[in-house]
């Protein structure tokens, strides 16, 4: 297969049973294939840039207009309309961008990890082959989540209605418990879905739950420090991209708004490979086959491996 072998040593994977060495070994993952992991940035960076710079241009004067207006009491409905009709495409552009930016940042952090090689088009030949899978399975966790937070307001609904700060204090944990479990088991489901043959949807997610037993505690801190981390970038990104600086050039706003792109696909980038990490050392601490799933990477490509699997 095309691009750069790896060495024996750069391949090996040592088992990282704490959370610090699974930080440690998703850390590592750039430096062991620096051309792939550099051109897997760019690749996801490009769209995004493209999607902001467009929504600044399009939406943006709309924006400020919407709001201005809003301010004043003068709310035209048909600009909330038009900016809505605006918002809609780039809202659905936004979503497939990023499903085809973690669906390739997890399958390259795999190969990777696992010491297995291949070229950009390779790996983007696979992710359009398996779309589907990611698709699925994102809807699964949708509906996961629509669950979780209609069970959350109807609880918080009835502990109102006791009035106790203890009893509003103790759900308040056991609803951050639940989400940061389910969190885990969603993204190890989204990961499942991509390496693993034949494994998506409300498979990929019970298979997650079945293999982050005994590591539900060690996930869920995951999620908790992964969040920690992303939620000052994430609110850069929001306010960079949607608020409007009258204080601000066009070249200086842009500015500001392309860091803020970068850091976030960073951010994701970083995210997905502790995911992807965290999931095959949960299958090592099952018993099961580290090896990718799948060995074919489009018609006539095949994945080579320069490490022995443990």
């Amino acid at each position: 297969m095309a691009g750069e072998p790896f060495s024996p040593c750069s391949g090996t994977t040592i088992p990282a049973n704490n959370t610090a060495g699974i930080f440690r070994e998703a850390m590592k993952l750039p430096v062991k294939n620096e051309k792939l992991m550099v051109q897997v940035f760019f690749l996801v960076l490009s769209p995004f840039s493209l999607l902001v710079l467009l929504h600044y241009l399009l939406a943006g004067p709309l924006m400020q207009k919407v709001e201005d207006t809003y301010e004043t009491s003068t709310l035209d409905p048909k600009d909330t309309r038009a900016l809505i009709a605006i918002e809609i495409p780039f809202v659905i552009s936004f979503i497939f961008v990023s499903l085809f930016g973690i669906s390739i940042t997890i399958y390259s952090s795999a190969l990777i990890y696992r010491g297995k090689t291949s070229s950009l088009m390779e790996l983007v030949s696979w992710i359009v082959s398996i779309w589907k899978k990611p698709v699925i399975t994102l809807i699964h966790v949708l509906i996961l989540i629509i669950g979780y937070i209609a069970v959350s307001l109807i609880s918080i609904k009835l502990t109102g209605l006791i009035g106790s700060y203890i009893c509003n204090w103790v759900l308040g944990l056991v609803v951050a418990s639940i989400y940061l479990y389910l969190a885990s088991v969603s993204i190890l489901g989204f990961v499942i879905s991509i390496v693993e043959d034949d494994c998506f949807g409300s498979e990929a997610i019970g298979k997650a739950r079945r293999i982050i037993r005994g590591r539900k505690i060690q996930g869920s801190s995951i999620v908790l420090i992964l969040t920690l981390l992303s939620i000052p970038i994430y609110v850069m990104f929001h306010v960079t991209t949607t608020d409007d600086d009258d204080e601000l050039g066009p070249v200086a706003r842009f500015a500001f708004m392309f860091i803020a792109t970068v850091l976030f696909c960073i951010s994701n980038l970083f995210n997905f490979m502790v995911f992807t990490v965290f999931q095959f050392e949960c299958k090592r601490s099952h018993g099961e086959s580290l090896s990718l799933e799948t060995e074919k990477i489009g018609p006539g490509y095949v994945l080579v491996s320069t490490v022995t699997d443990p």
